[in-house]
């Protein structure tokens, strides 16, 4: 029996636009993944940090034609832009959100991308055979989480995707799918918390080390080659619902970290890897819920 398709409007993100000459240029110099492998097939997911290398936020990137469209959480949008201006000086670029209004909407299941009319890899983007979208890519973190549909707001997507197999789903049902993979999303992981690194950029190709220099490049490039990496986002699952995000995990009262995510007994914890090791089997807590820590498939150990 196949697995059921499901799908969903993400209410909480906002299509940006940035246009005009210089528009790879400027992305290229801020951002951690390359924009000059952008093309009309391939979609990518990249962050933009601090001087000092932390995450501020993260976001999908994809092309469209004379302009550039940045899928991004809606709660970062105000100061994305005033990064954006900041840095924005004498280049030949303009950012405002999309117009006419894009949505975004997300379908996942096992035929999902295929289903969809796209190549199975990571990041393979393109119109789709869903005629209503105005463009459609697979997830370029991990094809397992699904597609991710660019339509105009207002258009009953779900109802378009009906067609093709796919159910109508809640945000809550996708967001219970993401963390069974084990992959944090934009406000778990963004606000200066951890460092992309910690937050598996690498493993979830959103950070190249080959294309030069960005903001906060210098840290993230010495993390890579010093392999410094003392914390990491993993999944835990507790034999209970998880307490509030910010709880700390513990281990025979020794901290660990903290949840970033928690939906029922599923969620994510940014963690200390050496005290994870040492932590005795059945010792670790969220509160007084015992939860174990999880590695997943994607990322090597």
């Amino acid at each position: 029996m196949s697995e059921t398709l499901k799908a969903v409007v993400l209410h909480d993100r906002k299509i940006i636009a940035v246009s005009g000459a210089d528009r790879r240029k400027f992305l290229q110099g801020l951002v951690t993944n390359d924009i000059r492998r952008l093309a009309p097939d391939r979609a990518c997911y990249t962050g933009l940090l601090t001087g000092q290398g932390k995450l501020l936020y993260d976001f999908f990137v994809v092309d469209d034609d004379d302009r550039i469209l940045i899928d991004i959480a809606a709660v970062h949008v105000e100061d994305f832009f005033k990064r954006l201006t900041k840095f924005k000086l004498r280049a030949a670029a303009e950012f405002v959100e999309a117009t006419p209004a894009l949505a975004i909407a997300v379908a996942w299941g096992t035929e999902a991308v295929a289903r969809l009319g796209l190549n199975p890899t990571e990041g393979a983007a393109g119109k789709g055979i869903l005629v209503a979208a105005h463009c459609v890519f697979a997830d370029p973190r991990l094809t397992a989480l699904g597609a991710r549909l660019m339509f105009p707001a207002g258009f009953p997507i779900e109802t378009g995707l009906a067609p093709l197999g796919f159910v109508s789903a809640t945000a809550p049902d996708y967001v219970t799918h993401r963390l069974a993979l084990g992959v944090a999303d934009s406000t778990e992981i963004g606000g200066e918390i951890c460092y992309p690194l910690e937050a598996n950029f690498e493993p979830l190709h959103g950070v190249d080390f080959k294309k030069g220099c960005y903001v906060g490049q210098e840290l993230t490039a010495r993390m890579k080659l010093k392999g410094d990496l003392r914390k990491r986002v993993l999944p835990v699952i507790g034999t209970a619902p998880l307490p509030a995000t910010g709880t700390p995990v513990t281990a025979d009262g020794i901290e660990l970290g903290a949840l970033v995510a928690a939906a029922g007994n599923q969620g994510l914890a940014l963690l200390r890897l050496d005290r994870l090791a040492n932590a005795k089997e059945g010792a670790i807590r969220a509160l007084e819920v015992p939860v174990s820590v999880q590695w997943p498939n994607w990322l090597p150990q």
